[in-house]
């Protein structure tokens, strides 16, 4: 029993080392949507029940199979930018990553496929071995483009295992898609250094800092107003998505201001933190909007 509890701490605590930046834009958006499309149907309490578990654990794989693979390419620019990562840290062999990527990219395919949402499950993973192996994530553009494409798979299984018509979803989607083709580079604002040292190109190193940071601006202001008017306010106008509406409002003119207030790395970190909030909050608030 010792030994067993030994193992658990140290999987889990590797798990942790390589999920906990990514959890609230990579794992939970998964249940927050597939709720959303078990609200606008009117799901059974017992179709909730067992559904949004499963949903969860999608989301983890889904998560935890790109990170793995993302830092098994990304080791000199984590011993930059991120050295408590789990391969940069020691907690990992470059070869046992390997080994863990292939094991969860095989889970997460036999997985979604099993509910029923297999071609987004494959197509995350093309996208994967794209961004990650094929390191279209070192040019600011691909990489962009990459994760934007990601969030219209990963969301699309979500709506799918809720079980509501695609056209409802799919408005939410291509508003939510634009919040991070665009704006996704502010993710890179905090990592130039490493970026830099690593040969990488990414957004800001292509556009310069303001330049980029004003892009940036304009990727939230756009993204939320149309997320506001035609997702939210056009679905349903009430004390709840009125409320709702001025949150994401507020959140979304904090991330803008804070770029231009607050320039260093640790700041850059800060605003990203926000973005990840809001990116979340998108999908929780169809569940508002749509019940």
């Amino acid at each position: 029993m010792g030994t067993i509890w030994a193992v658990t701490r140290h999987e889990a605590s590797l798990c942790w080392g390589f999920m906990h930046r990514d959890v609230s834009m990579g794992m939970l958006p998964v249940p927050a949507f597939a709720t959303a499309s078990l609200l606008y149907r009117h799901a059974t309490l017992f179709e909730m029940l067992t559904t949004i578990p499963k949903s969860f654990l999608l989301g983890f794989l889904f998560l935890y199979s790109f990170v793995v693979g993302n830092q098994i390419c990304g080791v000199e620019e984590d011993r930059v930018n991120k050295p408590d990562r789990p391969i940069v840290a020691g907690m990992s062999s470059l070869n046992a990553a390997r080994v863990r990527w292939a094991v969860l990219t095989a889970l997460y395919v036999g997985y979604g496929s099993y509910l029923d949402v297999g071609i987004w499950t494959f197509m995350w993973v093309a996208i994967s071995v794209a961004h990650n192996f094929l390191r279209l994530g070192d040019f600011g553009p691909t990489k962009d483009l990459c994760v934007g494409i990601g969030s219209i798979a990963q969301l699309t299984a979500a709506w799918t295992i809720g079980g509501s018509p695609h056209e409802i979803g799919w408005t939410w989607i291509k508003i939510i898609a634009i919040y991070v083709v665009f704006p996704i580079s502010l993710q890179d604002l905090r990592d130039v250094p490493g970026d830099v040292a690593t040969g990488r190109y990414t957004t800001p190193i292509l556009m310069g800092d303001m330049p980029c940071r004003i892009y940036i601006s304009l990727g939230v202001l756009i993204s939320q107003s149309l997320l506001i008017r035609y997702c939210i306010l056009e679905y349903r106008m009430d004390v709840s998505t009125v409320i709702l509406s001025s949150v994401l409002a507020l959140l979304a003119m904090t991330i803008i201001f804070r770029l231009f207030a607050f320039r260093d790395i640790k700041s850059d970190r800060i605003s990203y933190r926000l973005y990840t909030l809001v990116y979340l909050i998108q999908p929780l608030s169809a569940c508002i909007t749509l019940r």
